[in-house]
């Protein structure tokens, strides 16, 4: 968008740290950004680059990134984080999952994505962007299916056996037709087998049963994110059952009887629930066992292809010492209890192991003041002048007089609207007060000194670069947010 960046290639410090990241990795640092102008900064630093990771403090903030960005990207994703000490409270949200393994899926599509998520994320251990390339599921009609080895493959790709398709996840297989609801879609598939062959693929209803589309070919995308063959799953379960053997029977010697019987019962319980029920889910929590090679979320992007941005630095490092203190205490206190195996306390990457990592890219620091911390050292540094937009409180009038003032000083005006008719009536309502304005849909449409422009766009805060002679007005600093209509209870 012209409009927005246009006016940032007039800043000296700005094209710098853009040609320094570009360049060669490394971490410059920005400072005077202030709420919704990183992200306007984030998305001009940001052009050139396939994909951008963007790392912020704490999951409400993940929230409020993702409203203000869907105004410069309308694909970002958010990934949020997992549950690194009650896993049992996370397994339950399936629709956290299902927003990681969207992310991923963006990814091993290749294509450009902005990913929005917590530092706590990056200290979970992931499994490798190749193991989920090797668990892609392709069918068409030059495929050949056998009913009993699909049926196999989709449970290790974390997939649910059930009579009848109901929600994401699950799959069935009756008479010669697979129905398969992949986690990332939001109708499930039906495949028409004559034999072992391909007769038709269909998109359908869940409720109705009806028919939507006709497809040539499909891809399946796991639905869990431990994806693990009959031999992966039998050597890790091998590990684990060998380790709780072999701790319940130091903690006999010790006269801990209590916590060894705790520690035997909850490795018969494992076992009972994977062999049995062949419910993978509780697995994450034992990914060491699984896999011996493990990596962070950070590492399943390309480098060379992905600018990362790390907003206020400060908070980040507070944010990931509290993760790694909480971490730490909670599980000696399970394992001394017998809740836990001692190797589970592996499971967590160090904060400052994935700040070195995160070094080894294109980052960008972005905060309000100059808060220098041992995670991030700069090799640039940059202060950007910006300011605030102060509420109108419903003023019209004091917008009016505003506006007047930056026109008569040559200023470049860009008021957003939530809505297309909104952004016309305000253009309207602005020439009957005798403030020449216009209202435009094309995005690339450059901003001349003088000009006030009208444009549909929504972000949380206003702001001003005095330097630049430019302002963006968001409809919030007139009107006030919008407060969302609470649902009535049905009687």
């Amino acid at each position: 968008m012209r409009v927005l960046t246009a006016p940032l290639e007039e800043l000296g410090e700005f094209m710098e740290v853009k040609a320094r990241l570009q360049k060669k990795p490394g971490c410059v640092s920005l400072t005077g950004c202030i709420e919704s102008q990183k992200l306007h900064m984030i998305y001009g630093l940001g052009n050139g680059f396939k994909n951008r990771l963007i790392v912020t403090f704490s999951d409400l903030r993940v929230k409020e990134l993702m409203e203000d960005y869907r105004f410069y990207d309308r694909n970002v994703l958010a990934y949020p984080a997992k549950d690194l000490i009650f896993y049992q409270a996370d397994i339950h949200g399936n629709q956290l999952m299902t927003e990681r393994i969207k992310c991923l899926r963006r990814m091993l599509e290749n294509k450009p994505v902005t990913v929005i998520t917590t530092f706590s994320s990056l200290l979970a251990p992931q499994i490798p962007i190749e193991e989920w390339k090797r668990h892609l599921l392709f069918i068409d009609g030059r495929v050949s299916l056998d009913e009993k080895k699909l049926a196999v493959r989709l449970v290790e790709m974390g997939y649910e056996k059930t009579y009848q398709v109901e929600a994401p996840g699950q799959f069935s297989i009756r008479g010669g037709i697979v129905d398969i609801f992949d986690l990332t879609e939001e109708n499930p598939y039906r495949i028409e087998l004559w034999g072992d062959e391909v007769e038709s693929i269909r998109s359908f209803d869940v409720l109705s049963q009806r028919s939507i589309e006709k497809l040539s070919g499909i891809t399946i995308y796991p639905a869990g994110e431990m994806l693990l063959s009959a031999e992966r799953l039998k050597k890790g379960m091998e590990k684990i059952e060998k380790e709780g053997k072999s701790f319940a029977g130091k903690l006999r010697e010790e006269f801990r009887t209590q916590e060894a019987y705790r520690v035997e019962t909850q490795i018969k319980e494992l076992k009972e629930q994977v062999y049995e029920f062949q419910n993978l889910l509780n697995l994450d929590a034992y990914v060491h066992y699984f896999y011996e090679n493990t990596v962070s979320f950070l590492e399943l992007f390309d480098r060379q292809q992905t600018c990362i941005f790390i907003d206020e630095p400060a908070r980040i490092k507070e944010h990931a010492d509290a993760v790694e203190l909480e971490f730490r205490e909670s599980m000696m206190h399970r394992v001394e209890k017998g809740y836990i195996l001692p190797g589970q306390m592996k499971l967590l990457y160090g904060g400052d192991e994935v700040a070195a990592k995160l070094q080894q890219g294109h980052v960008a620091t972005l905060a309000a003041l100059d808060m220098k911390t041992s995670f991030f050292k700069a090799d640039r540094r940059a202060d950007i002048s910006v300011k605030s937009i102060a509420s109108y409180n419903n003023s019209f009038e004091a917008l009016v007089q505003d506006l007047k003032r930056y026109k008569k000083n040559g200023y470049r005006i860009l008021l957003l609207s939530g809505s297309r008719t909104r952004a016309e009536r305000l253009a309207r309502d602005l020439q009957e007060e005798e403030i020449s304005a216009f209202y435009t849909e094309d995005p690339d449409r450059e901003l001349k000194p003088g000009e006030l422009m009208t444009f549909y766009g929504r972000v949380m805060k206003g702001f001003e670069y005095p330097l630049l002679k430019f302002v963006v007005i968001s409809e919030s600093d007139i009107f006030g947010a919008e407060k969302k209509k609470k649902k009535r209870k049905k009687i």
